[in-house]
């Protein structure tokens, strides 16, 4: 039992809406949307197939108790490791324990997308037209670091270090560490930039 890849644990939206007519009935209405939710989960895990299972990627990550209880290939790297762990405020507090599923949760997501629609005269008594430009993560047009989504990709492992075996010496785990995993700009269909779509109808 554990939290699903999926959940989004706080949602918070808004909605603003600016009208007036500047000409007849005929109205221009600005409207500004916003979305702010916790990012995905995803779990600690060791770079590489640490189980044996032929799988790699999906072993949850052991961490240390400190300095001393696993194997390092050198001290640079043990120094390297542990100067992560320190930084990172969910690992440090999992010390001596093995990396709950889904422990970790992606950056928090902002973005905001913006209507501008105009009503114009139609062809016949009663009849009207609108015309709309929307502005998609319309943030990410002003600032390119603002509207962007990071997650840990499928299937949700951020390897951390690799399993190099036990150490014959002592019985102790042997870690290689060259830098952990970094989350990716999710991007599927643009979904981290900024997009224009132009829309129009005629009502009668």
């Amino acid at each position: 039992m554990s939290r699903s890849s999926y959940e989004i644990r706080h949602r918070f939206t808004g909605a603003l809406s600016w009208k007036h007519a500047f000409f007849g009935d005929n109205n221009t209405t600005v409207s500004m949307f916003y979305e702010g939710r916790t990012g995905r989960p995803y779990s600690y895990v060791f770079d590489n197939d640490a189980n044996g299972d032929g799988r790699f990627g999906n072993d949850l990550l052991y961490v240390p108790t400190g300095p001393g209880d696993v194997v390092f290939g050198s001290t640079q790297e043990e120094a390297d490791f542990w100067a992560f762990i320190n930084g990172n405020e969910d690992l440090s507090k999992l010390r001596g324990s093995v990396a709950p599923r889904n422990s970790a949760r992606a950056p928090w997501v902002h973005q905001f997308d913006l209507r501008i629609s105009q009503e114009l005269p139609g062809f016949w008594e009663g009849n009207k037209a609108e015309l709309w430009v929307d502005v998609l993560n319309v943030g990410n047009l002003l600032n390119k670091d603002w509207g962007q989504i990071e997650e840990v990709p499928f299937p949700g492992g951020r390897g951390i270090v690799e399993y190099g075996g036990i150490d014959p010496a002592s019985g102790k785990y042997v870690y290689r560490y060259n830098g952990a995993d970094n989350l990716s700009l999710y991007d599927d269909r643009g979904i981290s930039r900024w997009a224009v779509q132009v829309g129009f109808r005629y009502k009668f």
